[in-house]
């Protein structure tokens, strides 16, 4: 379970929770996306008058800024979160706000019951391979690489490079020679 969903509940700030999530179910709208949250969050600031501190830096307000999406449902809330760079999180906060772990496939199947598409008795389900074309290329293990493509294949293709400098030097020919 998220530490900052625990931190939350076992803080002052659990009452703020439950008023913001029931502020939330007065919108409206079933499915809110970061941008939807944020506002939200800033409108239940400033309607309640919070301070600007509790607004920036209450463990509320870090909590917000890790979630991604919100699926309302009659009872509770299926949350996906991002802690950290290349990481989510996906739970379900109960009204009595018990947080429970979700599976992908879980979340998957809530988004599936909201747009009503939700047949799995019919087996068609569609499924995407989102594997590289080729099995080798380098993968990105460490997720501060992320967003620095070019300089992580730099980094790649200069270690190949003198690996083996006489293949490398017969492939840049071959390669140099053609364009």
């Amino acid at each position: 379970m998220s530490e900052l969903f625990q931190a939350v509940i076992a803080s002052d700030e659990k009452t703020d929770l439950r008023q913001f999530v029931s502020d939330l179910r007065v919108l409206g709208n079933k499915y809110l996306l970061r941008n939807d949250i944020v506002n939200a969050f800033a409108a239940y600031c400033t309607k309640y008058e919070k301070p600007e501190q509790f607004h920036q830096s209450s463990l509320l307000s870090k909590l917000i800024y890790c979630v991604q999406e919100i699926i309302l449902e009659d009872d509770s809330l299926c949350i996906l979160l991002r802690p950290k760079i290349a990481a989510i999180e996906i739970v379900r906060l109960g009204d009595d706000l018990r947080v429970q772990q979700m599976t992908v496939q879980e979340l998957l199947d809530v988004r599936d019951r909201f747009v009503n598409q939700f047949h799995p008795e019919e087996g068609d389900i569609l499924e995407l391979d989102f594997g590289p074309f080729y099995d080798y290329s380098p993968i990105i293990r460490d997720p501060k690489n992320i967003g620095k493509g070019v300089q992580f294949l730099n980094r790649y293709l200069s270690s190949k490079l003198f690996q083996d400098p006489r293949e490398s030097q017969e492939t840049l020919f071959n390669f140099l020679g053609i364009h």
